[in-house]
This record gives structure tokens, C-alpha cells and sequence, in this order.
């Protein structure tokens, strides 16, 4: 995930629990009057679980409880009835409104069949009958991610890439780059299927193909800022260290191989060294490429945040909507604390300095990136990965002899079909740049983009762009806890040595879990 709105970790949406903390004020008095709003939102807004129900957060700050309601006017307002509350939580008025929709942030409700412009931007409650048997053993290992991508690798539809995972809600919106590394086209029409696997809501603004030329036997990879860099020649390292021994043979190619550790049981955050040595390459201009994604721990501290914030988690997610000064100043807590894989380098003082780090969401495809690398003084070339132990799974590492920068071209998807079907209402929605295609749980989709002739001589990125809302659980509901979303926030690395061991539990069954709760219409 790129630029400032990036998020180390999908939990970011509930870092808006501290939007109203001042470091003037002790905890224990924000603590109380805290908790007491939120007790009157609760109340006044979920009553009911099983009834349905629209809860409309204002812009303002100002709240609607609607019973029934229904979309006015081509999707430019809301009317329903029900009761409405000042920013002081107070019950102001009962009866009919009619609510203009550019005049909300969020709405919450726990009917699936709503309207797509109210599901664009809303937190939803599943019901229990949605969850399979696998999220129903382990709610915190539910699959989940954002859109999921497949592309063919040459044997089979492979999913290669996810979309803007960091992208939590509307206000995070925001454009991701992932390598479709292993996609090998077999005509000028080229084939993506992006699907919705998970209980999520997901807003796809667009998912252009950007096609980098790359040079005769070589490759093209893209940095963190966007540059693209084509490399005449890849370098596999001559050693690869870690704690448990050598991991040479699982970071030699992108073939799911991974080397990856299991995380500490007093400190979710504790560090681990990589050390990686290549051959020397003198007067070469090089980068570390590197194949990666996330562990599940990213997605077990999301889900526990949701649950720690149980029925007050719209409340804040509207609060973050509004965009509160304060909220951007805490926004990362716990993000900074995990951190993401910092590139190091030995230079001819023996001193590590660091050129570069990779802070890329998401437990689901391997992406692969690259990092400029400075010259060398020293031979062999000695590079060092200090990352959260259990946070990260290395699948590739190389050093690549660097040739010229090269400039992508943007391609958008020329027709999409909609389980076979031709669809020339998505195709608008992901063309158009006021339009966004929106997706629920089963949906699926084949864009199709036309590649120049000489389609061979490209590398391919995904450029996608938008945000997914994720679903509430009701055993999340079951474990709210105030005291500790605000330690969550107000003092994150007590926290992650707090909740490891509850982590450590359930660790071992994750992956399993995960890969067997993706979301299947019936």
C-alpha cells in the first residue's frame, strides 16, 4: 500500500478510539466519559439485533435510528422513520425523515439486501447462519483481505494479487500497485477475475493492468514509490541466515516455498534478523527484490480489535469519517510498533544502514517489490532483514543488476463479464472515475484488457484503487472491552505483550482455518 494513507496492518479503521484523547487529559476521566457515550449509543442505537435497523451517522456528528426506511430520488437521499439524535447522544425528535446521502459518513444496519449505495457505506452485522463451520471454531481466522485477484500462470486461474488491503473504510481509500509476477497471458486478451471471498463489503473504484516493458531475458519490478526498473540480470544469494539455520532453499524462487517463523508468546512485536550474502558486483547499480506477504497475526489483531470495540465499532469508524486532527495523529500507533521489513546494509565501516523498507498489507497473495540498494565498498555483498518475528513470510529474494527506468502503459478492462455474462454496467463503473463497482460475499467477475501485440515483452502490474468494509460477527460482540482498545492505542507495546499469549493459542490452526472459510454463494 502506497503513500501517506497506507496502513502497516488491516486494523486500521479502529485506530479512531483515540480521536478524542488529549494528552492534557488522564486516561481514567477520558476513560469515564467515554464510556458513558458509548453506553447511550449502544443503547439508543441496537436494541434489536434480530429487528432491522439503519443507524445514519451525519457528517455533523448528529445520528438517525431508522426502522424502516427506503432510498429516495436516484440514490441522492434516505427516508425512513424512526428517531434522531444530537452530537450529545440526546433524542431530539421522533417520526419521518429524509436524510440527504452527501450528507452522511456511515451507516450501520444488519440488513444484507440494502440498497448498494447505503452498502457502500456501511458496517454490517452478519448473521450466524453466513459463518461457516471453520469461522464459527475460530472467529479470529475468518478468510478476509479485500478483492482477490487470479490471473492464468500457465497451468491454472492462480490467485496472484489482493487489493488495497490497508483500505479499511471509505476515508482510507487509496491506490495499490502488486506485481501480477507469475501471469502469463496467452493471447492480446488478456483475462483477470476478481472475486469476493470473504464477509465483506468491497468498493472497487478501478483495476487497470499497467504493462512495463521489460528487457530480452530479464525483468521489470516496481519500487514503493512506483518506479518501474527493468534488470538485465537476478542474482539468487549465496547464504541466507536466520535463528532456526539456513532458509536458502525456501527464498531461492517464488514457488510458495516460504520461510516464515511462528511469533513470540510474551511480545507480538519482539524483532528477528534475516542476513542474506550475495557475490560481489562491482560498479553495478543493484536492488534487493523481495516475494513476501503478511502472516495471519495482521488479520487476528483486526478481528480482535473489531471485537474489543463490539457494538460501538460504527460509532468510531463514523467519528474517523469525519476526519478528527486527532485521529490522523494516532492513527498508526500500533502500526509503527509492528513496523514493516527494513532493508539493511553492511558498508565498509562494517555499519548497518538502511536504504529502504517495505510496508505492504495483506496475508493473501505474495507481492513482490523492490528496494534501490547504494553502492557497494565491501565484497561479498552482505544485506540484512530486520522484521516482527511472525509477521512476515518470505517467499523470494534476488539482487537485480538494474538497467533503465520504464514507464507503464495503463490499460482498463474493455468488457467484463459477470459469471459469464456480459456486464456493461461493471465495465462503466470501473472506467468511469465518479462511478465504483460494489461487491458482496459470492460475486465475481472476469475483466478482460487488450494487451499490445507484442504482449510478451511486458511485465504486468494491478493498479486497483478503493476500500472494503468489513462485516461484524456476533461472537465479536461478545468480547467488548473499552479498557483494552484504549491500551490498544495509548500503549500499544503493552498491548501486543498482553494479548500474545491469547494469540499463541490459537496460532497453529490459523493458515488452516483461514484458506477453508473463504466465502461460497449457495
Amino acid at each position: 500500500m502506497e503513500g501517506k494513507k497506507s496502513l502497516l496492518i488491516k486494523i486500521g479503521f479502529v485506530f479512531i478510539l483515540v480521536a478524542s484523547l488529549s494528552l492534557s487529559h488522564c486516561v481514567p476521566r477520558y476513560y469515564q466519559r467515554l464510556k458513558r457515550e458509548i453506553r447511550d449509543v449502544s443503547q439508543m442505537g441496537q436494541l434489536d439485533q434480530k429487528s432491522p435497523y439503519l443507524k445514519v451517522h451525519m457528517l455533523d456528528g448528529q445520528v438517525y435510528i431508522l426502522s424502516e426506511w427506503d432510498v429516495k430520488g436516484g440514490n441522492e437521499s434516505i427516508s425512513g422513520k424512526g428517531h434522531f439524535l444530537n452530537v450529545n447522544r440526546e433524542k431530539i425528535e421522533e417520526g419521518q425523515f429524509t436524510i440527504l446521502l452527501n450528507k452522511v459518513a456511515l451507516f450501520e444496519t444488519n440488513v444484507l439486501e440494502a440498497p448498494k449505495s447505503i452498502l457502500a457505506m456501511a458496517s454490517l452485522t452478519v448473521p450466524s447462519a453466513l459463518l461457516s463451520a471453520y469461522c464459527l471454531s475460530n472467529p479470529k481466522a475468518c478468510f478476509g483481505s479485500c478483492p482477490t485477484f487470479y490471473a492464468w500462470d500457465g497451468e491454472r486461474m492462480a490467485l496472484l494479487a489482493e487489493g488495497f488491503s490497508a483500505s479499511v473504510c471509505p476515508v482510507l481509500e487509496a491506490q495499490d500497485i502488486d506485481a501480477l509476477y507469475q501471469a502469463k497471458p496467452q493471447s492480446q486478451d488478456f483475462e483477470l477475475r476478481v472475486t469476493n471471498e470473504a464477509l465483506e463489503t468491497h468498493v472497487i473504484r478501478y483495476a487497470n493492468i499497467l504493462a512495463v516493458p521489460r528487457p530480452p531475458s530479464g525483468r521489470t519490478f516496481a519500487t514503493s514509490s512506483k518506479e518501474f526498473w527493468q534488470a538485465s540480470k537476478i542474482h539468487e544469494p549465496k547464504t541466507c541466515s536466520a535463528q532456526e539455520g539456513s532458509c536458502l532453499d525456501a527464498v531461492r524462487s517464488l514457488d510458495g516455498v516460504e520461510r516464515f517463523s511462528e511469533a513470540d508468546s510474551q511480545n507480538l512485536a519482539k524483532r528477528e534478523i534475516l542476513d542474506l550474502e550475495f557475490d560481489s558486483l562491482p560498479g553495478k547499480r543493484l536492488g534487493l527484490v523481495l516475494g513476501f506477504r503478511q502472516t495471519l497475526l495482521t488479520t487476528y489483531l483486526f478481528y480482535q480489535g473489531l471485537a474489543y470495540m463490539g457494538n460501538s465499532a460504527g460509532y468510531w469508524l463514523a467519528k474517523l469519517e469525519r476526519g478528527d486532527e486527532t485521529v490522523q495523529k494516532y492513527s498508526n500507533s500500533l502500526g509503527e510498533v509492528l513496523g514493516g521489513i527494513e532493508v539493511l546494509v553492511q558498508n565498509g565501516q562494517n555499519a548497518w544502514i538502511k536504504p529502504g523498507e517495505i510496508k505492504e498489507t495483506g496475508p493473501i497473495a505474495s507481492d513482490v517489490r523492490m528496494v534501490l540498494l547504494p553502492e557497494f565498498e565491501s565484497s561479498p555483498i552482505k544485506l540484512r532483514l530486520r522484521m516482527t518475528k511472525g509477521l512476515w513470510r518470505i517467499d523470494y529474494l534476488a539482487l537485480a543488476e538494474l538497467g533503465e527506468r520504464a514507464d507503464p502503459i495503463r490499460l482498463t478492462p474493455s468488457t467484463v463479464f459477470n459469471k459469464g455474462i456480459l456486464d456493461t454496467k461493471s465495465q462503466k463503473h470501473l472506467t468511469h472515475p465518479d462511478s465504483v463497482l460494489v461487491t458482496m460475499p459470492g460475486d465475481e467477475y472476469t475483466l478482460v484488457y487488450p494487451l499490445p501485440s507484442d504482449f510478451q515483452n511486458y511485465e504486468f502490474f494491478l493498479e486497483s484503487q478503493g476500500y472494503y468494509l468489513e462485516w461484524m460477527r456476533p461472537d465479536w460482540l461478545k468480547e467488548e472491552n473499552l479498557e483494552r482498545t484504549i491500551m490498544m492505542f495509548t500503549d500499544p507495546e503493552e498491548f501486543l505483550r498482553l494479548i500474545a499469549p491469547e494469540f499463541k493459542k490459537i496460532e497453529p490452526q490459523m493458515e488452516y482455518t483461514f484458506w477453508r472459510s473463504k466465502y461460497v454463494r449457495k
